[in-house]
């Protein structure tokens, strides 16, 4: 497990218990892959992430924008990964009880203010990989930041 791995599986350690909507709609994504600034991450869609259509609730996918960039925020060293100034969602595609979700998220820069972050969520087919939803958000960090190692 990469050193960028462990730091961000703690900072979701010590976040899930204390975040109810990340234990409602998160409680079993797998953080599977982290390194400087790009963490990736797999859910299995169940009916907690459905609306009432039964496909991929938008607040989920939200909630995934919101959560997955503060985890690549803390792929950079940070015990805390700020607070949000701005999140967006773009709604591409769907997806089904059942499905696998792939979750990317990039740390495009994270400076001594603000962290910007990027976000995709995708869905396994047996085609390849299908967007679903693709989103930024934004997160003041001033004075949270913590070097690996310091």
């Amino acid at each position: 497990m990469s050193t960028e791995l462990q730091q961000v599986q703690k900072v979701w350690d010590r976040t899930r218990p204390n975040s109810p909507i990340y234990e409602f709609l998160l409680n079993e994504v797998e953080l599977y892959e982290a390194e400087k600034g790009v963490v990736r991450a797999r859910l299995q869609v169940g009916p907690r992430q459905l609306n009432s259509k039964r496909t991929l609730h938008g607040a989920f996918s939200a909630c995934v924008t919101d959560w997955a960039g503060g985890m690549a925020i803390a792929s950079h060293g940070l015990d805390s990964t700020g607070v949000s100034t701005d999140i967006h969602v773009n709604y591409l595609s769907t997806a089904t009880d059942g499905d696998w979700l792939e979750i990317e998220s990039r740390a495009n820069k994270v400076g001594k203010s603000l962290a910007f972050t990027t976000v995709t969520i995708s869905k396994r087919t047996e085609d390849g990989l299908v967007i679903v939803a693709q989103g930024s958000h934004t997160k003041y960090v001033r004075a949270r930041q913590r070097e690996i190692g310091t």
